[in-house]
């Protein structure tokens, strides 16, 4: 192996000499820490090399963990903290115990917090104050490992919020902040044999806290976990690996760059070497060459540098998302008093370049495809836990998400492993965002004395996370200002790593990608012109509540241009928590709910905009995740008419050919699978198209049926993350039979009993052999509806059952824009408190087995809006009710939220099955996830909870659906034209009213299922959009006041089975 020599440098390492509590360093923004030790990349000495081989995190005995019950005490201010709880000899008997890691809100000391942009303390940079400044203060007792003797002891502290000071057996060892990064102390002197009393005293607010101003539940506490680890005497303290392809990605350079010091006051002579292993623990090629080191005795660090090429013998397997191969360094550092201190990291082969505007990931322009993920747990917080991290990735690679942004700050370490060994990419984002100082001249960005705090948080990020091949983007910070400062942080940054481009959405100017928060489509097309620069939208398609409209289209418009990277939702989980009451659940245990801001009257409160999921508070799957899974899927087919047989297959992968995958097939009439099979994947290779061919099943055409092709894609074999034979890609094709026979006449259904028709004061009435439908004058409506006996329809206490104009819908997150957009301009219109008042029925008998009834009803607002609803009810003799509607508006009408009517069904049609999109929740503007099936169900099963009830449990491009009782019989409803089906336990006003939102008192005021099925067909309803934080629904899903001409029939049936139900709905 061609070797470029070591390079030897001494570092100085700068002291910082710690003083009491007393000093206020919580109020000093030059004073991130005393007596720290310097950031480095997360590893710890193992026994030995084997040790390291293994794809989880090593084992080793040089370090125990310290996490636990600890003694705890919580004051509500610093002057109110206990005195002298640090000293061994206090007694803590009466102290309350607290689990480690925990956030101490969680566990019932001070509340959560959840604000956006206001600071939820003084706005004193740096002050703090001492009115509102809760202090926590732990202490634990300890014993150093026999085995440990002679070696150094260090603690780390994986997390605190938000900054502490640190006592071991009453001996001040020093302060650390910033809360999202480790923070490591060297105990060695402070030790005595035997136990040992450490105490620390955990700040909620310090000065660090005006850069920690994220958007999300604020907690305090040890909520990361504690351990204690000890080096040899002789210590490898940190090292930075850079395994960087050629620019043709066939060979690669390792460089490695070590970092050693001497901890036993005296000088060491000592040697490096270092070993790389593949991924089934073989060495690769030659071992790094060992090299001779000094070590002074005031321990400071020496600096090695090598490099080395690797790829002679064959090219280095490149890492990726899509392949995650990753190798194994194993560095011993051996020194002359008989220490050995061996680390070892995972590398991974991989380059990320900018070239010609484009942002290039081993050489290929590929699309990231991502969230913003929040740490978040329900039951604790900002604290989660190892197997919380696993169904995160797990829940990732399975619906199609591959990147992150640690948003809005450094994760656990272990996070970042998880992402190397399952392939996600990472945009690691330093903890930095001063939103509540605005972007303007009070922006901390613009302030010189702050410049050592944003540049040391992130420099101090690099060093932790160096070494992971899954970050291929660092980010500066979030939302704090565009002043120099981040300039400064960036020019620091670069100059410990080179390779990594840098992103900050505030001051694109300064850093190597350009990036922007919620565009519109529109916007994005035109930015994709740009190609003399990168860009990566860091926040988009804001998914709070019932979200994710026109998410289609935008990656529509990110495929459009090669200089548009990709970007991450905003964001991955509901950061809602677990709130308990005083009421006793029907399950006999204690009721709890899911709690967000103002439900612990938190002041100031950004109510639940701190739920902006793709998938809920307890990472269960959403539709909205499912729509995410298909829209970000890297197989696409298409074909005009799958029935030629030719498709195109559009492969989206950046390195995966599609012949690695199973492809399968299926045919479906109706909704009901006739035929299907698999073939051999076609060889298309990554970033390119192909025609192929597909089976085509033998048909005989149905009269009136509908066909659809369906093309998916699935793994060969089992991986990491899943099964084999899991869906990685689907597509659903038209399927048009050639010579299809004609429909049939009317008249093949056979002769149609007659009608009776009997009419009153106050109703009309038309009955046949199979059904009675009563019509009310009172309410231009039917009042009841018998089908075989079944009630189906029943005004009860005066209360209108009966098909009634509705445009209103339990308003969705996104039908606010910051108190403008849909909800306001609806609820201004009068449109809320609709009227509707009837004019006289007409009934017409047109033969013996038909009758017309046509009614007019006038539903009028508050204010000048209003509709006129026209309904002619075609009424023969077999049940069946054809319903034309034709709706006229008038007056000043704002956009709608839906058109349609509302009915009321029988509680017993509990059984719901239907010809349409789903099986998920679906809207007119995402519904690309949801397929034209059949589908069975219950009406209890449709409802989705949102933590703030919603609008929910929509289905679109309805061709008939049908509510049956136990034994098949019921209602059938056959739609001409496809509409929009919601069959709830809710009316709207339900869910409407149930919580609160932003600017409200909290409402806790769960909504009580009905005993009725809540029904509406709407022809038409308004998009979801991203107006919560964002724009507004794109104008060819936004509902606007016009005619409206609609038709639906209703049948009664007896057997409610596929076959009957779509005979009901043919012609």
């Amino acid at each position: 192996m061609n070797v470029i020599g070591w390079v030897v440098v001494v570092v100085w390492g700068l002291c910082l000499c710690g003083r009491g509590a007393d000093a206020r360093e919580w109020e000093n923004e030059q004073v991130n820490a005393v007596n720290r030790e310097p950031a480095r990349a997360a590893g710890f000495p193992l026994a030995d090399a084997r040790a390291a081989l293994t794809p989880e995190e090593p084992q080793t005995p040089f370090r125990v963990s310290l996490n636990g019950m600890w003694r705890y005490q919580w004051s509500g201010s610093p002057d109110d903290r206990p005195a002298g709880f640090h000293e061994p000899e206090f007694d803590d008997a009466r102290w309350f115990t607290l689990d480690v890691p925990s956030c101490v809100e969680m566990r019932g000391f001070g509340i959560p917090i959840y604000t956006n942009v206001k600071y939820p303390h003084a706005r004193t940079p740096p002050k703090i104050g001492t009115a509102y400044n809760p202090v926590s203060a732990y202490r634990t007792r300890f014993t150093v490992p026999e085995t440990w003797a002679g070696r150094p002891v260090f603690v780390r502290f994986d997390g605190v919020y938000s900054a502490f000071y640190l006592w071991v057996n009453g001996q001040y060892v020093g302060y650390s902040e910033d809360s999202k990064l480790p923070a490591e102390f060297n105990l060695t002197r402070y030790l005595k044999p035997g136990g040992n009393v450490m105490a620390v005293e955990v700040y909620r607010w310090s000065d660090g806290s005006y850069l920690e101003d994220q958007d999300m539940f604020r907690f305090s506490g040890i909520y990361r976990d504690v351990s204690l680890f000890s080096p040899p005497t002789a210590e490898l303290r940190d090292f930075f690996v850079i395994a960087q392809p050629d620019a043709d990605c066939r060979t690669a350079v390792l460089r490695v760059t070590s970092r050693a010091r001497a901890l036993g006051g005296r000088a060491v002579a000592a040697t490096v070497r270092g070993e790389l292993y593949d991924a089934e623990n073989k060495p690769v090629e030659a071992a790094l060459p060992e090299t001779r080191l000094t070590l002074p005795a005031d321990g400071t660090d020496v600096q090695a540098h090598v490099e080395s090429p690797v790829g002679k013998e064959r090219p280095p397997r490149l890492w990726s998302a899509e392949d995650p191969y990753l190798y194994t360094l194993v560095l011993t550092l051996e020194g002359d008093d008989g220490s050995r201190d061996i680390r070892s990291c995972k590398v991974g082969f991989r380059r990320v370049d900018i070239r010609e505007g484009k942002l290039l990931f081993n050489g290929r322009a590929i699309k990231f495809k991502g969230v913003n993920r929040h740490e978040t747990s329900p039951e604790n917080g900002r604290t989660i836990s190892r197997e919380d991290m696993l169904r995160d990735i797990l829940l990732f690679k399975r619906h199609n998400i591959d990147t992150v942004r640690t948003a809005h700050y450094p994760d656990h370490y272990y996070w970042y492993q998880l992402c190397d060994r399952y392939g996600i990419y990472v945009v690691a984002e330093a903890n930095v965002e001063s939103h509540g100082m605005g972007y303007g001249k009070e922006s901390l960005s613009h302030v010189p004395s702050w410049e050592k705090a944003h540049v040391e948080r992130n420099v101090n990020h690099v060093e932790n996370y160096k070494n992971h091949p899954s970050v291929v983007m660092w980010s500066l910070g979030n939302e704090a200002g565009p002043g120099k400062n981040f300039k400064a942080a960036y020019d620091a940054v670069k100059a410990r790593d080179a390779t990594r481009p840098v992103h900050y959405e505030r001051a694109n100017d300064i850093v190597d990608v350009d990036s922007h928060m919620y565009p519109t489509v529109e916007w994005l097309y035109e930015r994709g012109k740009n190609t003399a620069k990168p860009f990566f939208l860091c926040e988009y398609a804001h998914a709070m509540g019932n979200a994710l409209g026109n998410f289609k289209e935008y990656w529509e418009a990110f495929y459009s241009s090669e200089s548009l990277s990709g970007g991450c939702i905003w964001d991955w989980i509901d950061q809602a928590v677990w709130k308990e009451t005083d009421r006793v659940g029907p399950d006999g245990r204690r009721l709890r709910y899911l709690a967000y801001g103002g439900d612990f009257d938190d002041q100031p409160n950004d109510g639940n905009f701190v739920c902006n999921g793709v998938i809920g508070p307890t990472r269960e799957i959403t539709p909205k995740l499912i729509e995410v899974k298909r829209v970000h899927q890297n197989l696409v087919v298409t074909a005009e008419n799958a029935a030629a047989g030719r498709v195109e297959v559009w492969n989206r992968f950046g390195f995966t050919n599609a012949r690695v995958f199973d492809m399968r097939w299926s045919l479906a009439c109706d909704g009901r699978e006739i035929a299907a099979g698999r073939v051999d994947a076609p060889d298309v290779p990554p970033l390119s198209r192909r025609t192929v061919s597909v089976p085509v099943p033998k048909v005989t055409p149905r009269s009136g049926a509908e066909y659809f092709y369906r093309v998916s894609f699935h793994l060969r074999e089992k991986t990491a993350w899943a099964e084999t034979g899991h869906e990685i890609a689907a597509s659903q094709l038209a399927f048009t039979p050639p010579q299809a026979a004609p429909s049939p006449s009317p008249a093949a259904r056979g002769p149609v009993p007659g009608v009776r028709v009997r009419e009153s004061r106050r109703a009309v009435t038309v009955s046949g052999r199979r059904f009675e439908a009563v019509f009310s004058r009172a309410s231009g409506t039917l009042a009841s509806l018998v089908y075989d006996g079944r009630t189906v329809i029943c005004d009860r206490a005066g209360i209108t059952h009966g098909p009634r104009l509705n445009t209103f819908r339990a308003f969705v997150d996104n039908d606010n824009q910051f108190g403008k957009w849909l909800r306001a301009e609806y609820m201004d219109s009068g449109l809320s408190q609709m009227s509707h008042h009837a004019r006289p029925l007409q009934v017409e008998r047109v033969d013996d087995a038909t009758v017309l009834v046509r009614a007019t009803v006038e539903a009028c607002g508050f204010k000048s809006g209003r509709f006129t609803h026209e309904a002619e009810y075609r009424i023969t003799g077999d049940g069946a009710i054809t319903v034309r509607n034709r709706i006229t508006p008038a007056g000043s009408l704002p956009p709608l939220p839906r058109m349609g009517v509302r009915m009321m069904l029988d509680g017993a049609l509990e059984r719901m099955a239907y010809y349409g999109r789903g099986p998920w929740e679906n809207y007119v503007d995402r519904n690309t996830g949801s397929d034209i099936g059949y589908y069975t169900g219950t009406v209890t099963e449709q409802y989705v909870p949102y933590v703030r009830p919603q609008e929910c449990g929509g289905k679109s491009d309805v061709r008939w659906a049908a509510f049956l009782d136990r034994n098949g019989r019921g209602i059938h409803f056959t739609f001409p034209q496809p509409l929009f089906v919601t069959a709830l336990h809710y009316t709207s006003e339900d869910l409407e009213g149930a919580r609160h939102r932003k600017g409200m008192e909290r409402l806790f005021n769960p909504p009580t299922p009905r005993s009725e099925v809540c029904l509406a067909l709407d022809i038409a309803q308004m998009g979801l959009g991203g107006a919560s934080c964002g724009p507004i629904p794109m104008e060819k899903y936004i509902l606007r006041a016009r005619p409206f001409a609609y038709t639906y029939i209703m049948r009664p049936c007896v057997k409610g089975s596929h076959a009957e139900l779509s005979d009901l709905a043919r012609p």
